[in-house]
């Protein structure tokens, strides 16, 4: 998928989203057709909620090195993938597979990776729910 200045919102989202959805075995469950990749975070009480564990994906986008006539310029994209479980080590196993594949990533440059620790906080129902943020930067000249 190219990323272009007329789609610098969607292309890259669905950039990564088919990036996760294409690495054998991110989900934990093996869920068919599984729902688990949200642009928020989803409600856990909703019917249509998919369970546990659940990526949510967020990307922002910046601007550096124009070119003279502005229409060319280094693009910036901040990925954060957010990684919600009640099991922690299924998180590690999710996290491993987006490390392990991180440079199969073709839509965009330069890429750099960055996670924090695992933590966890309780949800809506009273349940602990662990979780991992990992980030990306990954800039491409469009």
């Amino acid at each position: 998928m190219t990323i272009t200045n007329e789609e610098i919102f969607s292309s890259p989202y669905n950039s990564i989203k088919s990036f996760l959805n294409g690495i054998s075995g991110l989900d934990t469950r093996n869920r068919f057709k599984a729902n688990w990749i949200h642009s928020s975070l989803p409600n856990i009480n909703d019917k249509g909620f998919d369970g546990y564990p659940f990526i949510v994906l967020s990307i922002s986008i910046g601007e550096d090195k124009k070119s003279f006539d502005n229409s060319t310029s280094e693009k910036v994209f901040r990925v954060m993938i957010s990684i919600y479980s009640k099991d922690s080590s299924e998180i590690d196993v999710i996290s491993n597979k987006i490390f392990s594949n991180f440079k199969t990533i073709e839509d965009f440059g330069a890429k750099e990776l960055s996670s924090s620790p695992i933590a966890w906080n309780m949800d809506l129902n009273g349940q602990k729910i662990s979780f991992r943020n990992i980030g990306l930067i990954m800039k491409e000249r469009i």
